[in-house]
């Protein structure tokens, strides 16, 4: 990285999401997954990944609506799979917790995003704020190379609001004391969380599209698509 002005500095803390914007989910949830599987004795293909990896996507969006709660969510999502593949008889109360037990133990992160928040890190406060659910994203981040470069971590399961709420970010704001709003940004890679999610704040939105395509959108401030373009908004005039 570059030295910079820091007379130019725009925002003192960043909120990061943590999946697909530094961790590296679509391996980690294959990963978990897979493993999960097998330990029922239930063969693993690309094709039953894909189709449950759709019906999690659909659950998680329906969350961000405020259709399903956090807790149906955990269990639906696999009642939902399983039906669809013609499996029965399983308990998945059980199935939920060995998927996040495998999940916690799965610190992959997309290329650069280690030495992304390190370097961040010198001249931000960083708080990952995430949807994620906490036995997950807690386990993660602390068997991870950027634990001690992250000042603290928001969990909406923990909170009892989610983004694009606005009183998930109210939260944040008053935990670590904001006084000035303009002086954050919002760094993450979705649009109907990340970037709502801090419309809703009134904070100034980036978003990182990690397959190198932008598509424009009024909610977000910026789009980037290398995590080093993320400087020069963050030293700009």
């Amino acid at each position: 990285m570059s030295n910079f002005d820091l007379s130019k500095k725009r925002f003192d803390i960043v909120l990061l999401d943590a999946d697909e914007t530094v961790f590296d989910f679509k391996k980690a949830e294959a990963y978990s997954f897979k493993l999960m599987l097998e330990s029922y004795g239930i063969d693993y293909t690309d094709e039953r990944l894909a189709l449950y990896s759709s019906v999690n996507l659909s659950m998680w969006k329906a969350l961000e609506r405020g259709e399903v709660t956090r807790e149906k969510l955990k269990t639906l999502r696999f009642e939902k799979f399983f039906s669809e593949i013609g499996v029965s008889g399983i308990d998945c109360v059980e199935v939920n917790d060995r998927y996040l037990t495998n999940l916690s133990n799965s610190t992959f992160m997309i290329d650069g995003a280690a030495e992304f928040v390190k370097e961040l890190h010198k001249y931000c406060k960083i708080y990952l704020a995430t949807n994620g659910l906490t036995k997950a994203q807690t386990g993660r981040l602390s068997k991870s190379e950027i634990k001690d470069f992250v000042d603290g971590m928001f969990i909406s399961e923990e909170i009892g609001y989610a983004k694009p709420d606005k009183a998930y970010f109210d939260f944040i704001f008053d935990s670590i004391k904001v006084t000035d709003k303009s002086r954050v940004i919002m760094l993450g890679d979705s649009l109907t969380s990340d970037m709502l999610g801090g419309r809703n704040a009134g904070i100034t939105t980036c978003r990182f599209n990690r397959d190198g395509v932008i598509v424009e959108s009024d909610l977000c401030d910026y789009q980037i698509t290398r995590y080093d373009e993320f400087f020069d908004i963050l030293f700009s005039e």
